[in-house]
């Protein structure tokens, strides 16, 4: 199969969730005896696999990048067709379905949320009891017709592009079924491939020598989280609930890897709640350096809140990382990491939002090292056998060929 990716990858120094997904994607669909062209602000992205067409888009601001990336795919597309177009941006899905379906034989759209209602877009002053939009530009506020308008576009935007697919792989049943009731998308062309973890690079390490790489303590406890630090992960509660597990674990110190718009907001809660000297952020770390970080710790947390991932689940892509470094997990009991958690015997769920219950759970794992090497052992075993990137690759792979005939 030839297969078009058309999204940029970014470098990993960049890595997100988001990214780490695509790339986690392409690397494994090249396993399978494809051949995948990609565009990537980065030359040497993927440049070691032979079946990976990598093409160079220079990095700069955002309408200059988006400038490249068009330039570069009109050239291509003038020259080459595929089997299949691959993408989970809806712009590139409508750009193709207008101006390129005849260079490909089939295209197939990745949907990894869904548009939150117009309504949400705007947030509520508890204080005021009023409305206002969510962001300003030159000093100004943008009205919120002007904002539903763009809401709007974007939504028109999204659907054409679902419209155009031959098939969409959504990462969760709660997408699926809201395409199915709110955009009228038959079922059938919608097929759920959940997230994965890099069961080569994440993997149980020595926790002694993870601490050793890292200058960390070796009797410490370390509680880690890593990831982006937005609104929807829910780290404030982690820091809400330290004063209570340091009240009987007070040597503990917590790991937050990672970097985001909440930064600020996670530090002056902490220096508020007196618990600032026990949180070490690390800022963006490269991919292949998390594990250590991970691997370091004694357990692990996703304390992601009720609202927007409750709506459609969650494929908890960090939760599988913990997992397959053999980590215990606390995590919030909303659809998908429960079911997860459930099915492994690799955690505790705790309800969101609530830090005396995170702070309970997290205080069971600490002082009881018999039931975090259980569960770790389970989580372990649960995502090796099923959410692999190679096994979500495989899948992925069939519904892009199941409409090729191949």
């Amino acid at each position: 199969m030839k297969l078009l990716f058309l999204d940029i990858v970014w470098p990993l120094s960049l890595a997100d969730g988001s990214l780490i997904h695509r790339y986690e994607l392409v690397s494994n669909l090249a396993l399978l005896d494809n051949e995948i062209h990609i565009f990537a602000t980065d030359r040497v992205s993927l440049s070691n696999m032979v079946s990976v067409h990598s093409h160079y888009v220079p990095p700069g601001s955002l309408f200059t990048l988006t400038v490249n990336y068009f330039r570069n795919l009109i050239s291509l597309l003038r020259s080459e067709t595929f089997d299949v177009f691959y993408t989970r941006n809806p712009n590139f899905g409508f750009l193709v379905g207008i101006f390129w379906k005849n260079r490909c034989k089939e295209m197939v759209y990745e949907l990894n949320g869904i548009p939150e209602d117009e309504s949400s877009l705007f947030r509520t002053n508890s204080e005021e009891g009023k409305t206002s939009p969510p962001r300003k530009s030159n000093g100004f506020s943008i009205s919120k017709s002007c904002f539903s308008a763009q809401a709007r576009f974007k939504l028109f935007i999204l659907k054409k592009a679902l419209g155009f697919s031959d098939r969409i792989v959504a990462v969760t049943p709660g997408i699926k079924a809201n395409l199915e009731k709110s955009y009228n998308i038959p079922g059938e062309k919608i097929v759920v491939v959940s997230n994965g973890a890099n069961t080569s690079l994440f993997k149980p390490l020595v926790k002694e020598a993870c601490r050793k790489e890292l200058s960390l303590n070796s009797e410490t406890p370390y509680v880690c989280f890593v990831g982006n630090l937005a609104p929807w992960q829910g780290v404030e509660y982690l820091v809400k609930a330290a004063p209570s597990i340091l009240s009987r674990f007070p040597e503990c110190h917590f790991l937050i890897v990672g970097d985001g718009v909440m930064k600020n907001e996670l530090l002056k809660i902490s220096r508020v709640l007196g618990v600032e000297d026990r949180f070490i952020f690390t800022g963006v770390v490269a991919y292949e350096r998390v594990p250590l970080y991970i691997n370091a710790s004694d357990a692990c947390v996703a304390p992601f809140i009720f609202a927007r991932n409750a709506k459609i689940g969650l494929s908890p892509l960090k939760l599988y990382e913990y997992m397959a470094c053999g980590k215990p997990v606390v995590a919030s009991n909303i659809s998908g990491v429960s079911d997860a958690l459930e099915a492994s015997e690799g955690g505790i769920g705790v309800p969101p939002e609530n830090p005396e219950a995170l702070a309970e759970a997290i205080s069971e794992l600490l002082e009881n090292p018999d039931l975090r090497m259980k569960m770790g052992s389970k989580g372990l075993s649960y995502v090796t056998e099923n959410y692999s990137w190679y096994s979500v690759a495989k899948q992925v792979d069939g519904v892009c060929k199941s409409g090729l005939n191949v």
